[in-house]
This record gives structure tokens, C-alpha cells and sequence, in this order.
């Protein structure tokens, strides 16, 4: 007992004020203000430091306070308001005791309160307590450290961690003229700048004229902010790695990298602005640059300065630095969360430990207005609608993947609770958005849905409803995706990074895997029955503190009909069709990022399947369902009912986890291993990291012919497909190996990951 409660004391002794230091005085240490600054009439002016904090930087007791009362305030604000529609607890005056009502009294609420748990209830206050001051924002004493050599800096350990590739020696790119850059700046406001507004689009101009001044007056933050919108610009704008943007936008960052040493430091906001910029690069060059130690370092700067959360009123802050606080949280949250559910990886910091507003507040966008009205008119609703995904986002994939291991007895209720708000995020969704950014949301919406609808730690085996689901949204997914990159570049449509390759192979590999141990039943035209039980009659309940209604699984939706047709194609040839498409966006991204080899993996692991469905089309082939017995697919026209949990049939089936790519390892000295962000090995259920180490594996440099379906007996002509762009040959030497990783990859003679 002694170790469960242990006593709360404060053994080190407390350090002088500031004003008894200077008098040489003796100091008591008592708060709010010592005692012979009360007698000298200056209480208001006393302050005590210790080792913790620097003279200058102490924590306010005061602001402590006031912080804490306003929290409080907070909640009870809060509890008064669940509370309104009910009744409220009275004392009879002559008894002095509570008023319990009838249904309490049944249900036995006028016991005395346990020991243990009044117990457990002052320790959990205490916990409260205690969290709450370890929340506080302080002053960052990051600015303060000087543990760095003249031979490393702190720029240099951030750029030394992330770096893969070495960037070209003597490639450096001039600026263009201003007329020149003014389109690419432009194509970044549009596309980048529209979702992730890290900095006022005023401070970019200002930075841009400072530039191009013929004085140039530009400082380092100012040339490292154009150098890196101009690299982002033409990296978005980029077709294949190595044609001239590619190679524009590499110069760019090169010039830029010079004034690494004036720009990344510790304690400043500004710094963590910059690293912004340099993970938004990294997503859409790889091969230079590890995005996800970038977005680790930038959440670390971000917490030390407090920015995860907002001062309480007590603190005088201009509201302009409070807009650009928030601008900062928010970039780095939602960076943060779509990096690591790409990757499988834990987030930098949680949910719970932050607390920041929205920003965009006091700017009311108009819904006559859009990002192409005009320059100093940027809408930031996408920006809001891509936080709020984030967050949602975050709180399944917490849930379902990090939380714990011990599978759930009846999870559908909240897998379908979670699949309804992610709908309903997009219904909300305001109508002046541009078509491009709704195309972007729609595809993270359906990558999301075959996220939670896969086979999870919690969720270990999925029943069939959700198969059907998984492949409906898969072929969906597909087919959008290889619309929305079949574009132009010049055309306006949202920023495709190398998230969007991984999420393609991801899904398209959940789509075979789920297909291979359920074929027959997923391919059956009959659309399947929502599961359901018989609905509650219990009545209606207005109190706001009772369990909000089950939410039950959504209707299931209908394949589109093609140009011409009347009727869907049937679902052997609709699944053939999705698994060419993902074929073909794989050679498409394999030739914007350089891996290839990603295309040859996914016709290798999708042969055996192809061939049993060009079998089965040849020898019998189903006629789809009637078109007026399907429903309309688009996800924004779905309504959701009061209805029902789903039933517990589910069909067992092997562990198969959302996986990442095979993502190849650099052997450069420069890049660091990294370690599993999973503190016991094995822990994990994505098995072990991909970036530990290993014996043995294959050569990707090996020449590996694409697997063709096997020939068939009167087998019908193949498919019309998009013909697939020719393929870069490898390199000389040895190239970087491919570490894959999760239960839904078998390795070569082994538990857990491997080299494929």
C-alpha cells in the first residue's frame, strides 16, 4: 500500500526570488510573493527561479492559477449543459438530504460510496492535476542550448538523419525570371498551399520581393521559403523522375540547403515552418529525403514551444502570432497523421496531449469565392475539411491499430459508427470547394473505408458484408485514381505525392488478398442484405448524457455503368478490369518516383488470381443484376438511418493487416537505421520494422520478367487496357533492397518481414 499511494512532498529546497538575490536577503520561498517583498511593497514584482527555469523565464504561479481556474470554469460549463434537460440533485432543508428519485432509488443509488473507489477517484484527481501542469505552455529553452560542436549543428544532425541519396555535387539552379516563376508559385497556392497553409500567403509575396529586388534584400528564411515553392511547384508538375522539372526542382533545393544554417533552429517558429516545407519535398521526391524523420523532427520542435497548445487568456498574445500558431499545429498534425498511417507507424505525440483551435476563425470564407479569384482571396475550407479528416483519422486508426491487441467481441458497431462519420464529413463538405480537392477527399475517403474495413489487431477476422464492402471501394478507388492521373500536369488537380503510390499498392494488395480466400461469394451479382438485428422499441431519450443511437452498416453500393451501356459490366470482368488498373497506375507512379519495381511485385503477387478470373470468365460468365435493383454508389448521396448492430457471423480467414510497400533501404553511410517506433520487438502487428536489419534477400538489381496469366482454353481476347509507358531500365551496381513487413506478407523461410 505503501507503493500504490506514495506521499506527495517536495524534497529540494526552494531558490531565492530574483529581488532577495539581488539583495542578498533571506528568502522564505512563499507564493504568490515571498514575504519581505510583501513588506517592501513588492509583491507584484516577485519571481523566483531555480535550475529548471533561467532568470527571465520562470513559470507564472499566477498564470498557473488562472490557467487552471479557467478549466475548470470550462467544465463546468460544459457539465451544465448536458445537464440542462434534466432534472437537478436538491437538498431537502429539513433532512439535509440529497433528493434521489424514484428510478434512482430502484437501482440502488443511495449506497455509500466504496472506499476503494473513493480512493481510485482522489488519485485519478491527482493524476489530473498533475497532467494538467504537465501541459502547461512554457517558455521553449531549446534556444538556450548550446550542446552542439562547431562540427555539428543542429541543421546538420536534422539534415544528416533524413537524407537518403546525396543531392548532385554543383547542381545549383538560378532563379528564374519573374515572369517565369509567377506560374509556379501560382500552380503551389493552388494545389499545396490551398490544403497545408503553413505561412501568410502575404509573407510568401514578401519573401518573393524581397528576392527579386535588385538589391537583393532577401534574408535566408526568405530565400530558403521561395527556393522550396518553386522545387514543390515543379516537383508536382513532374512526369518522371529525371525530365527537366525533376531536375529544376532538385537544383532548387540544392541553392536552398545553403542557408540550412541560418534557417533550422531550434526555438523558432520559423524553423518549423521551413520544416514544412522540406517534408512537403520529401513526399514528392523519396529518394532524397525520409519524410517520416523530418515530420518526428518538426513534432518535436513543435512541442517544445508549446505550440501544441493554445495560451490561456492570461497571456497577451497579438492574434495575428496566435493565427500563425494554430496555421503551424494544425500542417504539422495533419502531415503527421497521414505519414504514419501510410507507413504503419506510430504517431510523434497524441490527441490528448494537444489542445489548439481551429484557425481561420475570424475569416469567413464565401462561397463566391475560390482559390482562382484572386491571389489574396484564398479559401481555407479544404484546409478545415482535410483537418477534421485528419482528425478523424487518427482517433480509428489509434482505435483500431495502436491502442491495443486484445480482439473486440462485437466491433461492427464501431466500425460502422466511424464508416457513418467519415460520410457525413463529406456531405458537409462546402459546396464552393474546387472539383480537384473533391476528388482528392474522395479518394482519401474510399482509402480510409478499405482501411477500417481490413483485418485489424482489433478486428482479426472480417465477416462478409465488409469483403464485399472492401471490394467495392477498392474498384472504385482504382478507377478514380487512374482517372485523376491520367490528367495532364498543366490541368488543375490535386497534389499527387508518393502517399498516393503506397496507398495504390496497399489497397490494390488488400483487393487481391481479400479476393483470393473468398472468391466465389464476392463475386456473386446479387448485392448482399445490409446485417441487422431487430430494432430497439425503447422510446426516444432527449437527455443529452445518454448513449448516442447505434449506427448501423451502410447501404451497399452499386458498380457504375460504363459510357454506352445500360447495365454494369458483370463482376468477373469489373475485377479483372480493377486489377489492370492498379497494374497500370503502378508503372505510372513507378515512373514518377523511380520504383518500378513495385508494378513487377504486384503483377507477381496477382498472377495466380488473374488466371483463375480469366478462367472463369471463359467458361462461365455471369450476367449482372438489373440496374434498377442497384443503388447509386456516389459516397455523398448515401443516407444514413437508425439502424442496427451488425450480426457476429464473420467467416475466419488468415491475419492479413494493411501493409506498407516494399520500401527499399539506401545504402548510404549518410542515412541512418532507424529503429521499430514499437518499444518490445514483436509487439508490432505489422511483425518486425522495415528498416531493421536482416540476412539475406533479393537482388532487386536482378531482372525480373512480369508474370503473364496462363493460357486458357478458348479464352476470350483480353481486356482493352491503357497501354502501359515503357519502363526505365535499372542502374549498374547494387540496388537499394526491398524490406516488407506485416502478417499479410510471407517471407521467404521466415516469421514476420523480410526481403521480398
Amino acid at each position: 500500500m505503501v507503493l500504490e499511494t506514495p506521499l506527495l512532498r517536495v524534497s529540494r529546497p526552494v531558490a531565492a526570488c530574483s529581488r532577495c538575490r539581488a539583495a542578498k536577503v533571506k528568502c522564505d520561498g512563499k507564493l504568490p510573493a515571498c514575504t519581505a517583498c510583501e513588506k517592501s511593497n513588492r509583491a507584484s514584482e516577485c519571481s523566483s527561479t531555480n535550475d529548471q527555469f533561467a532568470r527571465g523565464k520562470e513559470r507564472s504561479y499566477v498564470a498557473t492559477l488562472e490557467g487552471r481556474v479557467e478549466r475548470l470554469e470550462k467544465k463546468i460549463a460544459e457539465a451544465k449543459a448536458r445537464r440542462k434537460s434534466s432534472s437537478m440533485v436538491m437538498l431537502d432543508a429539513d433532512s439535509l438530504t440529497p433528493r434521489v428519485s424514484s428510478g434512482e432509488k430502484s437501482r440502488g443509488a443511495s449506497k455509500p460510496i466504496n472506499k476503494h473507489a473513493a480512493r481510485r477517484k482522489e488519485a485519478s484527481d491527482i493524476d489530473d492535476l498533475v497532467s494538467d501542469f504537465g501541459l502547461l505552455a512554457v517558455n521553449a529553452t531549446a534556444r538556450d542550448f548550446y550542446g552542439f560542436t562547431s562540427a555539428m549543428s543542429y541543421a546538420r544532425l536534422i539534415l544528416s538523419a533524413s537524407s537518403k541519396e546525396a543531392l548532385p555535387s554543383g547542381l545549383h539552379k538560378d532563379y528564374p525570371p519573374r515572369y517565369a516563376a509567377t506560374p509556379h508559385i501560382q500552380h503551389y497556392l493552388n494545389n499545396v498551399f490551398s490544403l497545408l497553409p503553413a505561412f501568410e500567403e502575404v509573407s510568401l509575396y514578401a519573401s518573393v520581393d524581397a528576392v527579386y529586388h535588385p538589391e537583393n534584400k532577401g534574408s535566408a528564411f526568405d530565400h530558403w521559403t521561395v527556393r522550396f515553392v518553386l522545387a514543390i511547384s515543379c516537383l508536382s508538375q513532374s512526369e518522371q523522375r529525371g525530365d527537366a522539372l525533376y531536375s529544376e526542382a532538385v537544383g532548387h533545393v540544392s541553392s536552398a540547403l545553403e542557408y540550412a544554417e541560418d534557417v533550422l533552429h531550434p526555438g523558432f517558429i520559423s524553423s518549423i515552418q521551413a520544416l514544412i516545407l522540406l517534408v512537403e519535398y520529401a513526399m514528392r521526391d523519396p529518394h532524397h529525403f525520409d519524410s517520416w524523420t523530418l515530420i518526428g523532427a518538426a513534432s518535436r520542435a513543435m512541442v517544445d514551444l508549446g505550440i501544441h497548445q493554445d495560451p490561456s487568456r492570461s497571456v497577451s498574445i497579438s492574434r495575428a502570432k496566435l493565427e500563425l500558431r494554430r496555421r503551424v499545429y494544425w500542417c504539422v498534425y495533419s502531415l503527421d497523421r497521414s505519414t504514419s498511417l501510410v507507413q504503419t507507424r506510430a504517431f510523434s505525440f497524441s490527441d490528448d496531449s494537444a489542445n489548439v483551435a481551429y484557425p481561420f476563425s475570424t475569416k469567413a470564407s464565401s462561397a463566391k469565392s475560390s482559390p482562382q479569384s484572386h491571389v489574396f482571396l484564398q479559401s481555407f475550407d479544404s484546409a478545415l475539411d482535410l483537418f477534421k479528416l485528419r482528425e478523424i483519422q487518427s482517433s480509428w486508426y489509434m482505435d483500431l491499430f495502436q491502442s491495443g491487441r486484445d480482439p473486440w467481441k462485437d466491433p461492427y458497431p464501431y466500425i460502422w459508427k466511424t464508416y457513418a462519420s467519415m460520410t457525413s464529413w463529406l456531405q458537409n463538405m462546402p459546396s464552393s470547394i474546387l472539383p480537384s480537392t473533391r476528388n482528392f477527399f474522395e479518394l482519401e475517403l474510399l482509402y480510409s473505408y478499405v482501411y477500417i474495413l481490413s483485418p485489424s489487431p482489433r478486428i482479426p477476422h472480417i465477416n462478409e458484408y465488409a469483403q464485399r464492402l472492401i471490394v467495392e471501394h477498392c474498384i472504385a478507388y482504382a478507377t478514380n485514381l487512374l482517372a485523376l492521373i491520367s490528367k495532364p500536369s498543366s490541368a488543375t488537380r490535386p497534389p499527387i505525392t508518393f502517399y498516393d503510390a503506397m496507398r495504390a499498392y496497399m489497397t490494390g494488395r488488400q483487393f487481391v488478398d481479400v479476393l483470393a480466400r473468398n472468391l466465389d461469394l464476392l463475386l456473386d451479382p446479387t448485392p448482399p442484405n445490409a446485417p441487422s438485428h431487430p430494432i430497439s422499441q425503447e422510446p426516444h431519450n432527449d437527455d443529452p448524457l445518454a448513449p448516442p443511437p447505434e449506427v448501423g452498416p451502410p447501404p451497399f453500393p452499386s458498380p457504375t455503368v460504363p459510357e454506352g451501356e445500360r447495365i454494369p459490366l458483370d463482376p468477373t470482368t469489373r475485377v479483372i478490369n480493377a486489377i489492370n488498373d492498379f497494374t497500370n497506375i503502378l508503372s505510372r507512379f513507378g515512373l514518377r518516383f523511380g520504383y518500378i519495381n513495385w508494378r513487377d511485385r504486384f503483377q507477381r503477387e496477382s498472377a495466380t488470381l488473374l488466371a483463375q478470373l480469366y478462367h472463369r470468365s471463359s467458361i462461365s460468365p455471369i450476367p449482372s443484376p438489373p440496374a434498377d435493383t442497384l443503388q447509386p454508389y456516389p459516397s455523398t448521396s448515401i443516407s444514413w438511418g437508425t439502424m442496427s448492430t451488425i450480426s457476429a457471423s464473420t467467416s475466419p480467414q488468415p491475419q492479413l493487416y494493411p501493409t506498407t510497400p516494399p520500401f527499399p533501404q539506401q545504402s548510404s553511410p549518410s542515412y541512418q537505421q532507424q529503429s521499430s517506433p514499437f518499444p518490445v520487438p514483436g509487439t508490432s502487428p505489422y511483425a518486425t520494422s522495415p528498416f531493421s536489419q536482416s540476412q539475406g534477400g533479393m537482388d532487386w538489381n536482378m531482372k525480373t520478367p512480369s508474370p503473364q496469366p496462363l493460357p486458357v482454353a478458348n479464352a476470350p481476347p483480353p481486356l482493352p487496357t491503357m497501354p502501359l509507358p515503357t519502363m526505365p531500365q535499372p542502374g549498374e551496381g547494387r540496388v537499394r533492397q526491398a524490406r516488407v513487413y506485416g502478417p499479410g506478407l510471407p517471407p521467404p523461410g521466415g516469421q514476420g518481414g523480410g526481403y521480398m
